[in-house]
């Protein structure tokens, strides 16, 4: 693992890796889920894509989903059913779920001015479609990224 000014956050819904120096790759780990993204996932992005903007030893991060079906196919909707369902937490039934203010993932509304490449890997859905349209700063987006 290459040096760092800071180590990189814990994340559970992302898998991290250091191809090259100075390059970042994010596979998002949820694939029996179509790699939808949950409201821990949208902290952890939050977090991690903070991090990244903030190491001086990473010039540039790919993010990708993991297998060949989606690379994300946006929100958790099984996650906010259940917050419906649930009769224990009647106040999260009417509130939407909480993303971070960097947005989707962390990065849809993200401020940074590293780029960030998108290796979509299958369905862009929804949200994870969010992913691939980042408006404020460099990005590229590589469909089909799986050949």
């Amino acid at each position: 693992m290459p040096q760092f000014h800071s180590p990189p956050p814990k994340t559970t819904r992302y898998a991290l890796a250091f191809p090259s120096p100075g390059i970042l790759l994010v596979t998002i780990t949820r694939e029996k889920r179509m790699n939808s993204i949950d409201t821990q996932g949208h902290w952890e992005g939050d977090a991690l894509w903070a991090w990244f903007d903030d190491e001086p030893s990473m010039r540039v991060a790919i993010i990708t989903g993991a297998g060949t079906k989606a690379f994300s196919a946006g929100a958790d909707l099984l996650e906010q059913h259940d917050r419906a369902q649930s009769a224990e937490d009647e106040d999260r039934v009417a509130k939407p779920v909480g993303m971070p203010p960097s947005g989707f993932a962390g990065i849809s509304r993200r401020r940074g001015k590293k780029p960030i490449i998108a290796a979509v890997n299958g369905f862009a859905l929804g949200g994870g479609f969010e992913i691939c349209l980042n408006w404020y700063q460099p990005f590229l987006v590589l469909w089909n990224a799986s050949g």
